[in-house]
């Protein structure tokens, strides 16, 4: 009896340990798996020129330029970039472990084909009379003032409601930008906010300005930077020279 007793205990205790170890292993296999899908990933930037082109991910809206994806699983994929008026930009490209993928996307702009317009005498009269230059541009450049800012050096500090632009940053500061060849490259600071928008200054209106959570932008020749101050104004400039900007305050 005694005999059969210890057999048994040895059995259990045969038992136990192979389902101790088949626990241990699948603890292990299952550790083993989350790391290796959280190691194969990799970091995806895009930008564009001009910005806020929409990004295509393998057929799927991914967000406008510029932004980045992080945690992309390793591998290829097809990139498309859209923006109206531009010809379409794809590329093939390649996720790999633990690298930033950084891909500036240069979009074509398209020429558009105009039909000459057919005259009638009237038509050709009044063309040949001359321009009454009194006219205002627009009604935008008529009720705003507009003011420049001398861009002498390659970093600034922009402050609209106290009309202070230096190198040395303020309390009140609402911008910093960094001049380069072709573009500024503006980044808002808390808590002003940032929006570029594709119209030259003096035509754009303030309903033309919808901020979102965006907080680096650039900003192209013929282009608009809409600006929410610190304080909840509405600023606006842009620039035909990279030695200059132009502004105006909607409020």
């Amino acid at each position: 009896m005694e005999n059969k007793n210890i057999i048994t205990m040895l059995v259990l205790l045969v038992f136990f340990a192979v389902s101790a170890a088949g626990c241990a292993q699948k603890i292990e296999k299952q550790t083993s798996q989350e790391t290796e899908e959280i190691g194969d990933t990799g970091i995806l930037f895009v930008e564009s020129t001009p910005s806020l082109a929409q990004v295509y991910i393998d057929g799927e809206f991914k967000g406008s330029t510029p932004f980045t994806i992080y945690n992309v699983p390793v591998g290829s994929y097809t990139l498309l970039a859209k923006k109206e008026g531009y010809k379409d930009f794809q590329k093939t490209v390649a996720i790999r472990v633990g690298r930033t993928e950084e891909i500036n996307v240069e979009l074509i702009q398209l020429k558009l084909e105009t039909e000459k317009p057919v005259e009638d005498k009237e038509t050709k009269k009044t063309s040949q009379e001359p321009a009454n230059e009194s006219q205002p541009e627009n009604e935008f450049a008529e009720n705003h003032k507009f003011s420049k800012i001398n861009l002498s050096y390659f970093a600034m500090y922009y402050d609209f409601d106290k009309m202070e632009f230096t190198q040395l940053r303020t309390d009140k500061s609402d911008l910093f930008s960094r001049k380069y060849d072709s573009y500024l490259h503006f980044t808002a600071l808390t808590p002003a906010q940032i929006n570029a928008i594709d119209k030259p200054i003096r035509e754009a209106q303030k309903e033309d300005c919808i901020f979102t959570d965006v907080a680096v932008m650039q900003l192209f020749s013929g282009q608009t930077l809409c600006v929410k101050t610190a304080e909840g104004n509405v600023a606006a400039l842009g620039f035909t020279s990279l030695d200059e900007l132009e502004y105006t305050l909607f409020s």
